[in-house]
Parts: structure tokens; C-alpha cells; sequence
């Protein structure tokens, strides 16, 4: 007897809305904003910078709000008679916090989002230079290892180093872009660099200084032996690229360097480099280097178990055997880079600091640890996979112990860095905005020509502002002779008979010329990201 068969219809599937890539993304984003949530609650973290750093986006903000796009004199600080801090200072972070301010409506608002989302996108990058190693689901731990990294953590709530979080946020993208190009030598990476290059330049000049000397050394490390001369001009088209799109900024900061006092004029010792090597001193006495010294010990603490199985994690650390060649020769140069940042934070290395003049204007070695920072992370996450091994063996304390110092160097940065920072509720960050306008300006941003005393309000002078060589006064269709005083105020040397006086702020042709180039250097950089091309194999 026989019987019909009957067919029964298969379920359907249904694929998962995201991609396992993309949700390792979405982790390594939540944790990267959750750093920054106690801002939501707390307020704004304050130090002495704060001032400074909003004492230049706030007449930023007006300034570009009136049609001033790049404005070239800070005209309401120090009582009026204005400073010159503009044409000196990178001005990315202030773009990016105007346009925050005017989508925001308040600046407590605008803060907090700008640093929310530098926070994620300095931990996204890190994520992929850490995918061109491993896989999406253990790149994921190089972005929240950053993100809670001690100095990156202490460069915003502690140190209120805005500017230079800001810059570490794009270097991990110029440490990518790098490990691109040294493989591939494709256009799209070179544009890459070149782009995440001219950022670095246009947010945060010393960061943009010792990531230089970073990166070189880097693809040293990493360049095709076999391709060595077509990668040196890649990476060489990179970097003159981004000092192309970066022009309008570095050109006038080059040629005007001279006018400001800087540290010229009564240096402050506490910004002599040689003053500020972490374990140059273990005393109190001097509270930055000894901060730096606890902030090693943290460092050291979540970095060790990267460099004690480095031989086992080059060896099996790779999860594809595609991957093997990359992390075998990648593990040691990044080991090779996390030792050369140290070593550069330390007094060992004060003869290449005496030859190298850019370097010492940076004023602080310890600053190498915003590169320690990524390094760290990076090699830390690609020594998880033998981590876990190890784990499995009799070998399991050590593990353990592993563990628990990283779990130490997060509750330190939890704990003292976070909330013992000094903290500023939304009404009093808004009070000491108010304060700001017509406050001293920072010392060094000086025009050459000032003197102490400086000028008061009630000063008696024909013009109130500081001498600047960009200053015209004209009357009549003529152009009237100006010079400085004795404290650097500017005098206009009037006609005898009355007369209405113009005076205006007049930028050399050369910031035309430098504007064009930067135009012109992005054009190149955009048209490179789209030029398609053949992909390179290792």
C-alpha cells in the first residue's frame, strides 16, 4: 500500500538585521560615547586650559558666524586690545565646535557632543588599523582598549588638553593609512593619509610634530623591502599632499612665527622640555611630571600582557592564514613603535631632543604617550587571542593576573582620573563663558612688540588695539604712519586737521596663495578617493 508524500515547506530565515562586523562597530562606538556619559551628568570637566581653549572658540564662533571664514586677529581679549592667537593656533576643533554651537543652540550642549563623537571616531580608527591585523570580533577590543586608555582618558578630564584629544582622535587614521600604503600603495590609501595628515596639522601642531617622527618611524618598520622606492614616493605624495590641503594654516604660523613673543620673551620653565621627561623627578614639587609618572604606572599595568607573550602572539595570534605574513612582521614593529614612545617620553632620549628644535617646541615628551596610547591598545588586543589560550593551561593564574592588572588601570581611570576631575555643572560652565570676553589672552600669543606693563581699558592711545604689521590706518584715500609704544599698543599718526580714520586688518597676498593651495590640495586628495584602481596583493 502505498501513500502520497506530502512536502512540507521549508521555514524561512531570516538573516540578522546587522552583520556581526557591524555590530563589534556599534560596541566599539557605545563604549567610546560611554566615556564621555558622566558629561551628561556631571557637567564639564575644567583646568586651566578650558579658559584658554574657549577664549578662542567662542570670538571663533562669532567671527565665522558673520562671514569671517577664517578670521585673522582675536580682537576682544586682553581688555580689547586683542592678540594674534588666530593666525597661530589650528583651527580644526573650533570649526567643528562653531558648527556644534549652531546646531545646539548653547555651547554646554556643543561640547559634549564634540567630544562624544571624538571619543567614537578616535576609537573606530584604532578599530580598523587593528582589522588590517585580526578579525572584526577581537579589533573590536583595540577601540574600547583606547577608548579608556589612562593618558587619552586623562588628556580631557584631568589635563582639559582639548585640542590635542582632538588631534589623537585623527592620528589613529594616519597609523591606518600608513599600514595601507606601506601595502597596498593604492590611491585611495594615499589620499587617506594625505587627508588624515593635513587634520593632524589643521588640530594639533606638537601632536602633528611627534606623530611625524611616529609615523616615519612606522613605515620604516613596515615598508615593502621589494617595493621600496614606489612606497617612499607614496608615502612622500601623502605627506606633500597634506601639507597642501594644510596650507592656509602652517604658511602664515611659519612666516609670522617671529612676531610673537612664544617663549622668546621670559620663558616659563615649566614648558621647557627638559623639565617635563616622565621619571625625571618622583617628587611632588613638580606635579606634572609626577602625574605623568602614576599615569606610566597605569599605562605599564594595562600594557604588559601585550610584550610578555609577544613571541607566542606573532606566532598564533593570526584567526586566518591569510593574515599570518601581516601579524608575523606587524606584531614586532608595533612592539618596536610602543618602545620607541616610551623611550621618547624618558630623559634617555635628551640628545635627540637637543638636536631637534620642532621637537622641543612641544614642550612636553610626555605628549608621546597620546602614541603610547594607540600602540598599546592595538598590541594589547592582538595578544587577547593567545591570552585566552594560555587560559586554558595550567598556565591559568597568570591569565588571571593579567586580568586583574587591566582591570586595575581601568578603575584607576575610573576612579581618579573621571570623577576626582574637577568638575563645572552646565550654569557654571555657562558663568565662566561669560567671563571669558575681554580676559587676558595666553602670554606667549603676544604681539614681539608688547611690553610689561600691558595697557589698561582707560589707556590713552589714538588706536585700542596691539601693533600688528597687517594693520592699515587710512584717511582721506591715504595711508597713515602707525607704530607700536612703549608697551606694544598701536599709535596712528593722525593729520592735523579733522578727519574720519579707517582702520583695518589687511592679510598679505600670501594667505590668497596659501588658500589656493589648500583648495587645490584637497581637490587632488578627493579626486585621488575616487580614482578607481587595481588592488595590490601583499
Amino acid at each position: 500500500m502505498s501513500s502520497r508524500s506530502i512536502s512540507l515547506p521549508h521555514k524561512k530565515s531570516f538573516a540578522p538585521f546587522v552583520s556581526p562586523e557591524t555590530t563589534h562597530v556599534i560596541v566599539v562606538a557605545l563604549a567610546a560615547i560611554a566615556v564621555i556619559s558622566p558629561m551628561l551628568f556631571w557637567g564639564v570637566p575644567s583646568a586651566l586650559d578650558l579658559s584658554n581653549h574657549f577664549r578662542f572658540a567662542l570670538p571663533f564662533y562669532d567671527a565665522v558666524r558673520s562671514g569671517h571664514l577664517y578670521p585673522g586677529w582675536l580682537a576682544e581679549s586682553n581688555n580689547g586690545f586683542g592678540d594674534a592667537s588666530f593666525r597661530f593656533y589650528p583651527p580644526a576643533l573650533y570649526y567643528l565646535l562653531a558648527a556644534a554651537r549652531a546646531l545646539s543652540g548653547n555651547w554646554y550642549a556643543a561640547t559634549v557632543a564634540t567630544f562624544g563623537a571624538l571619543s567614537m571616531i578616535g576609537a573606530l580608527g584604532v578599530y580598523l588599523w587593528a582589522r588590517e591585523f585580526t578579525s572584526s570580533q577581537t579589533a573590536m577590543w583595540a577601540g574600547i582598549f583606547y577608548a579608556v586608555a589612562p593618558y587619552h582618558v586623562n588628556q580631557l578630564f584631568q589635563a582639559v588638553m582639548l585640542a590635542e584629544f582632538a588631534g589623537a582622535t585623527i592620528l589613529p587614521f594616519a597609523f591606518l593609512f600608513v599600514e595601507r600604503v606601506c601595502r597596498y600603495r593604492r590611491a585611495k590609501d594615499i589620499a587617506g593619509l594625505a587627508a588624515a595628515y593635513a587634520l593632524l596639522v589643521l588640530t594639533h601642531l606638537p601632536l602633528a610634530v611627534i606623530g611625524s617622527l611616529a609615523l616615519m618611524f612606522y613605515a620604516l618598520l613596515r615598508i615593502d623591502r621589494n617595493a621600496i622606492w614606489k612606497t617612499l614616493s607614496a608615502l612622500a605624495i601623502s605627506v606633500g599632499l597634506g601639507l597642501a590641503a594644510s596650507a592656509c594654516y602652517w604658511t602664515t604660523m611659519v612666516f609670522e612665527l617671529s612676531w610673537i613673543r612664544g617663549d622668546n620673551v621670559n620663558p616659563e620653565p615649566g614648558l621647557d622640555y627638559g623639565h617635563n621627561f616622565v621619571l625625571s623627578t618622583f617628587s611632588s614639587d613638580f606635579p606634572s611630571v609626577w602625574w605623568m609618572n602614576i599615569l606610566l604606572l597605569s599605562i605599564a599595568a594595562m600594557s604588559w600582557p601585550a610584550f610578555i607573550l609577544i613571541r607566542r602572539t606573532a606566532r598564533e595570534g593570526c584567526d586566518s592564514q591569510s593574515r599570518r605574513a601581516s601579524v608575523v612582521k606587524g606584531i614586532p614593529a608595533l612592539a618596536l613603535l610602543l618602545s620607541f614612545t616610551l623611550f621618547m617620553a624618558t630623559p634617555l632620549s635628551r640628545p635627540i631632543w637637543n638636536l631637534f628644535h620642532p621637537l622641543q617646541e612641544t614642550q612636553f615628551p610626555w605628549r608621546w604617550f597620546a602614541v603610547t596610547s594607540i600602540a598599546s591598545s592595538l598590541l594589547l588586543t592582538l595578544s587577547v587571542p593567545a591570552w585566552m589560550r594560555l587560559a586554558k593551561t595550567k598556565k591559568r593564574p597568570l591569565a588571571l593576573l593579567a586580568i586583574g592588572t587591566i582591570a586595575m588601570s581601568l578603575t584607576f581611570s575610573i576612579r581618579h582620573i573621571i570623577r576626582d576631575a574637577r568638575w563645572l555643572t552646565p550654569a557654571q560652565f555657562e558663568q565662566t563663558l561669560a567671563n571669558i570676553p575681554g580676559s587676558e589672552g595666553i602670554y606667549q600669543w603676544l604681539p614681539i612688540w608688547t611690553h610689561d606693563p600691558l595697557p589698561q581699558m582707560n589707556a590713552l592711545v589714538e588706536a585700542k588695539t596691539f601693533f600688528y604689521p597687517h594693520w592699515t590706518a587710512t584717511a582721506a584715500g591715504r595711508q597713515l604712519p602707525i607704530h607700536p609704544d612703549q608697551s606694544g599698543a598701536m599709535i596712528v599718526m593722525l593729520p592735523k586737521e579733522p578727519t574720519a580714520v579707517s582702520l583695518e586688518f589687511r592679510e598679505p597676498k600670501r594667505v590668497r596663495y596659501a588658500a589656493g593651495l589648500t583648495f587645490i590640495g584637497w581637490m587632488f586628495i578627493g579626486g585621488l578617493l575616487i580614482k578607481p584602481g587595481p588592488r595590490l596583493q601583499e
